[in-house]
């Protein structure tokens, strides 16, 4: 095989291993699976607490790696920690083994993120079809539908049968897509940063995000956007289970949560070529803020499944768009440093609110925190539509 169709073989690896990734057979009853184990919704939030502080710790140093060491082997990386995390839950015996596996958790996640996006970009840049970066990003969500759709709906009955059987068989297919990433072919565009003291490198890394007015509009814009969203997806099972939706509908509630966010990320090309970037964003923050406010306002739990289902259509779009968005305007040699950045300043804000809102959820309900984070959504939408639109 020559070079060059090694290098193109990385498009559907990709495909592969992301795929085969996202057998989580675990992730709907994930914390269905916690409160089965005695553990406070205050426990679970601290959970969150030690995942963000890890992936905080390594955001920027993993990011760095992948610039400097190379992408395939930050990505291998990756992959390992997740077979660990999986392994760790399924021995799990008490709380401090579940803490162990949200730290393997984290290490996975920043090893990943940035990575994923660099070798997936840089591949493209070296067959000269960048320009076909947003539609083939966003082509990764169909090849991911199929096993999101057979693990998500199974979970609920694999559960109720054992509840450590979808640990067990999303265990396999994590081996799987590890060793489909040991085959990827490094991509040559990119230039491995010289210096190596990571609080320098971090140093400069956000001031190149600062100087940029591009940047660092996007950079508020996601942290906003992200609390949002990341926090009705990270407590979502439990506000279901709070409006008493049964076991076995979670699975069908996250299914199609992934498909429309599927479609939506494949429609946000199509979208932007009507609107431009800051028209996207609006819509995406004007539709979380909303759709926030009626998961708060309803007590039934097919409207609040619907609701936290429709979160799925302005976060596709906003992974997507995003993305993009932020390689546009960054160069190879620290692409995956600056996502890194980004995933960092993200991480960091959740770490803040996570135990604010499990305390909260623990002391009223879910809703409570909830309605704090509409409150703020509100908030930024109006600055938004007055004036933040317009410095991106």
């Amino acid at each position: 095989m020559t070079q060059h169709n090694e290098v193109k073989s990385n498009i559907w690896k990709y495909y592969l291993a992301t795929a085969l990734a996202y057998f989580g057979f675990f992730t709907p009853i994930m914390q269905l699976f916690y409160l089965d184990n005695n553990l406070t919704i205050t426990k679970i939030a601290f959970l969150g607490v030690a995942w963000s502080i890890v992936r905080i710790i390594l955001e920027v140093p993993s990011g760095m790696l992948a610039d400097k060491w190379g992408r395939k082997k930050v990505f291998a990386i990756s992959s390992l920690f997740a077979v660990f995390q999986i392994i760790m839950i399924i021995y799990a015996s008490n709380y401090w083994h579940f803490i162990i596996a949200s730290i393997l958790s984290a290490v996975s996640y920043s090893f990943l993120s940035g990575t994923n996006t660099a070798i997936f970009y840089d591949t493209l840049k070296q067959l000269k079809k960048e320009n076909e970066f947003e539609k083939l990003w966003a082509r990764q969500e169909i090849f991911i539908q199929i096993p999101l759709i057979i693990a998500f709906i199974s979970s609920g009955f694999l559960y109720k049968f054992s509840p450590l059987l979808p640990f067990q068989l999303s265990l396999v297919f994590l081996i799987g897509s590890l060793l489909v990433v040991l085959t990827f072919k490094e991509p040559e565009y990119y230039k491995p940063i010289e210096e190596v003291n990571v609080f320098t490198h971090f140093k400069q890394s956000m001031k190149f995000i600062l100087d940029n007015s591009f940047l660092r509009a996007i950079l508020i814009f996601s942290v906003i956007f992200s609390i949002g969203s990341d926090l009705s997806y990270g407590y979502g099972q439990i506000y279901l289970k709070q409006l008493a939706l049964p076991v076995v509908l979670f699975g069908i509630a996250y299914t199609f949560k992934s498909i429309f966010c599927t479609i939506f990320a494949n429609v946000a090309p199509l979208i932007r070529k009507k609107i431009d970037y800051s028209g996207i964003f609006a819509l995406q923050m004007i539709l979380i803020t909303i759709l926030f406010y009626f998961m708060v306002l309803t007590n039934n739990y097919l409207v609040g499944a619907i609701c936290f289902v429709l979160i799925a259509i302005p976060h596709g779009m906003f992974t997507v768009s995003k993305t993009s968005y932020i390689h546009r305007h960054i160069q190879s040699h620290h692409r995956a440093t600056i996502d890194s950045m980004f995933s960092f300043v993200i991480a960091l804000s959740i770490l803040i609110l996570e135990p604010i809102t499990g305390y909260l959820a623990d002391l009223y309900t879910i809703k409570f925190p909830f309605l704090l984070i509409a409150i703020l959504l509100t908030i930024y939408s109006i600055y938004y539509l007055i004036n933040g639109r317009k410095k991106i």
